[in-house]
């Protein structure tokens, strides 16, 4: 069982997310309350794990001469569509201002806001990673699973033949 003090951290840091904005608290609770109690795990995993290929994607049709606007406006949608399923409020804004500086023919401003949605997702990246760590730590230890005719190890066998 985890100590008050960890599931006190777990807490502390989960409202900050929400009080940072990093997160919206709404899609986050819909992820906690599905019914596998994993699913916020696997969830941020899975993120993760697809959003560098997005990231560079969408970089990639940044700099491409001539900009292909639908091509890139594909590309943000993707990694949108990724960061609103687990509610990362930050990353979807920022999406949303290279979009917004695209229609309007401003590549400078496209690209510092490319630039800060990379900064979002690594921060996001290092906050969530730590809370999953946190979770992980107070997650209650399953005990052994043994079969009817064994032993757990190192108290003989079932049939008396050590």
């Amino acid at each position: 069982m985890a100590s008050s003090s960890l599931q006190q951290q777990i807490a502390s840091m989960r409202q900050s997310f929400f009080d940072e904005g990093i997160i919206n608290r709404d899609r986050f609770i819909q992820l906690e309350n599905m019914p596998n109690s994993d699913f916020v795990n696997i969830a941020i995993k899975a993120y993760f794990k697809d959003s560098p290929k997005a990231i560079n994607d969408i970089e990639n049709a940044l700099e491409a001469k001539p900009l292909n606007v639908t091509e890139l406006d594909r590309c943000l949608q993707i990694f949108k569509d990724g960061s609103d399923c687990i509610g990362a409020s930050k990353v979807i804004t920022e999406i949303n201002k290279i979009k917004f500086c695209c229609y309007d023919n401003d590549m400078e401003r496209s690209r510092a806001a490319f630039a800060m949605m990379q900064l979002e997702y690594i921060t996001l990246k290092s906050k969530l990673e730590t809370y999953l760590e946190l979770l992980r730590q107070a997650a209650p230890t399953p005990a052994p699973i043994f079969l009817s005719n064994t032993n757990p190890p190192g108290h003989g066998s079932a049939n008396g033949n050590d």
